[in-house]
C-alpha cells in the first residue's frame, strides 16, 4: 500500500474507489462474523470462554498465517492487511462500549463497601508490575530507557476479555465487583504511570537532562480529569434522557449516541476516551434515581462488537517479526515478570487491606489480559521513536505477542477464579 504515500486526498479517494476497498471491508466483516458464529457454537460445546475462541480465530486469520497458503498471492495478502488495518474504528467503538460497561457496574455503594481494598489493589498491582518488569528487562541487558517503557506499559490491564468472561458466566459477588472496579481504575493508573515515565525514558534515550514538570504531571492530570469531567457531563444528560424514555428505540439511540459522542469529543481534545466512557457509565448507574433497565439492550448491542474486537486483536500478531532468540527472551521475560507483578501485587494488597477471602485468593487471575490500552501505548512509543525503528518495533511486537497470549490464557484463569469462588455459573 506504499503507493498511497504522498498522494493527495483526491488521489487516495480515487484509489480506494478503484480498488473497491469499501466493499472489501464489507466482505471481510461478514466473513469474520460468520466465523464468530461458528466459534460461539464450538466454545459452548467444549465449555471454553468465547473470547478465547475469538482471539485464536484472529491469530489463524493473521496476514502471516494467510500468506503461507500458496494459492493466495502477495498482492491479495497486502490488500487483506490494508483492509484489516482500516477496521480500527471497530476496535475503538468496541473499547468505548467496554469502558461504559465497566463504569455502569461501579455503584457508589459497592465502592464504599470495598473502596479501601479496590484502590489498594489497583495501585499495588499497577506499581508492582511496573517495578518488576522494569527490573527484569534491565537485568537481562536491555537499556534503562527501554526497560522503563516496558515497565510502564506492563502496568495496564485490558478490561475487555475479563468483562466478557464475567458477563458470559453471570458472575456476581465481592470478587466480581472487585475485578470490575480494579480493571476500570487500572487504565487510569496505567496512563498516569506511562505519562510520568515516558518523558523520563525519552530524555534518558536522548541523553538529555532536565524534564519539564508540565510533561510528567500537568498534562497527564489534564488528560485524566478532563476525561472524567467530560464523561460525567455526558453521563448525567444520558441518564436524564433515559429516565424520560420508555421506548426501546429511543433508549438504544441515546446510549449509542452518548458513547460514540463522548469518544469523539475526548479524542478531539486529546483526552482519554476510555476514562471518559467509563465515567459516562458510572454517571448513568449512580445519578439515575431508578433502574434504567438498559442491561439487556447493552448485551445485545455489544455481542457483534466484542466478537469483531477480539478477532481483529488476534489478527495483529506478526510471527514473521518474532523469530529471533533475543526477541523471544525479551517477550518471555516481560510476560513472566508482568504476571509476577500483577498477581503478587494484587494478592498482597488484598491481604493487607482485609479484602474478602475469595478476593485474596483469586483477584490476580482476573488481571492478566493485556491489549487495547497497552497496545495503544506501545504504538505511541513506536511513533515517538520513529528515528530508531528497532526500538519502537521491538516494543510493539513484544506487546502484540504477549497480549495475544494473555488474551488466550487470561480468560481461562478468570473463568477458573469465578467458578472456584462460587460467583460464576456454568449453563
Amino acid at each position: 500500500m506504499n503507493e498511497l504515500i504522498n498522494f493527495s486526498a483526491h488521489e487516495v479517494e480515487e484509489w480506494l474507489v478503484l480498488n473497491d476497498v469499501a466493499n472489501k471491508e464489507l466482505y471481510l466483516i461478514s466473513l469474520l462474523l460468520l466465523f464468530a458464529f461458528l466459534v460461539v457454537l464450538l466454545a459452548k460445546k467444549y465449555r471454553i470462554p468465547i473470547v478465547v475462541g475469538y482471539v485464536f480465530l484472529g491469530i489463524l486469520l493473521s496476514p502471516d498465517i494467510i500468506s503461507i497458503f500458496s494459492v493466495i498471492d502477495s498482492e491479495t495478502v497486502n490488500m487483506y492487511t490494508f483492509v484489516l488495518s482500516n477496521l480500527d474504528y471497530v476496535t475503538n467503538i468496541a473499547l468505548a462500549f467496554i469502558a461504559f460497561t465497566i463504569g455502569s457496574e461501579l455503584s457508589i455503594k459497592t465502592l464504599k463497601r470495598l473502596g479501601k481494598s479496590i484502590f489498594s489493589i489497583a495501585i499495588m498491582e499497577s506499581v508492582l508490575a511496573f517495578v518488576v518488569v522494569t527490573a527484569a528487562l534491565y537485568f537481562i541487558g536491555r537499556p534503562l530507557y527501554m526497560a522503563l517503557l516496558f515497565g510502564a506499559i506492563a502496568s495496564a490491564t485490558a478490561p475487555a476479555a475479563t468483562v466478557m468472561v464475567l458477563k458470559e458466566y453471570n458472575a456476581e459477588g465481592p470478587l466480581t465487583s472487585t475485578i470490575m472496579a480494579v480493571v476500570g481504575l487500572d487504565d487510569a493508573f496505567a496512563l498516569i504511570i506511562f505519562s510520568l515515565i515516558n518523558p523520563i525514558a525519552y530524555s534518558q534515550y536522548r541523553g538529555e537532562g532536565a524534564i519539564k514538570l508540565s510533561e510528567i504531571i500537568v498534562l497527564p492530570l489534564i488528560e485524566i480529569f478532563g476525561a472524567i469531567i467530560l464523561g460525567l457531563f455526558f453521563g448525567y444528560i444520558t441518564q436524564y434522557l433515559l429516565t424520560k424514555f420508555n421506548e426501546k428505540t429511543r433508549k438504544i439511540l441515546t446510549i449509542v449516541t452518548s458513547i460514540t459522542l463522548s469518544s469523539a469529543v475526548s479524542i478531539f481534545f486529546g483526552l482519554s476516551a476510555l476514562i471518559a466512557n467509563m465515567s459516562v457509565g458510572f454517571a448513568v448507574r449512580n445519578f439515575a434515581k431508578k433502574n434504567l433497565e438498559i442491561s439487556e439492550e447493552m448485551d445485545t448491542l455489544t455481542v457483534p462488537l466484542y466478537a469483531m474486537f477480539f478477532i481483529i486483536a488476534g489478527t495483529e500478531i506478526r510471527f514473521s517479526e518474532m523469530g529471533s532468540l533475543s526477541f523471544l527472551l525479551i517477550a518471555f521475560t516481560y510476560l513472566i515478570a508482568r504476571i509476577i507483578g500483577k498477581v503478587g501485587g494484587s494478592t498482597l494488597a488484598a491481604r493487607i487491606s482485609g479484602a474478602p477471602e475469595a478476593v485474596q485468593k483469586f483477584i490476580g487471575f482476573g488481571l492478566l489480559p493485556q491489549s487495547g490500552v497497552a497496545i495503544a501505548l506501545a504504538y505511541s512509543v513506536q511513533k515517538q521513536y520513529v528515528q530508531d525503528t528497532k526500538v519502537g518495533l521491538l516494543i510493539f511486537n513484544t506487546l502484540l505477542l504477549t497480549a495475544a497470549m494473555t488474551e488466550v490464557f487470561g480468560p481461562l484463569l478468570t473463568k477458573y477464579a469465578v467458578i472456584q469462588s462460587g460467583e460464576g455459573k456454568i449453563d
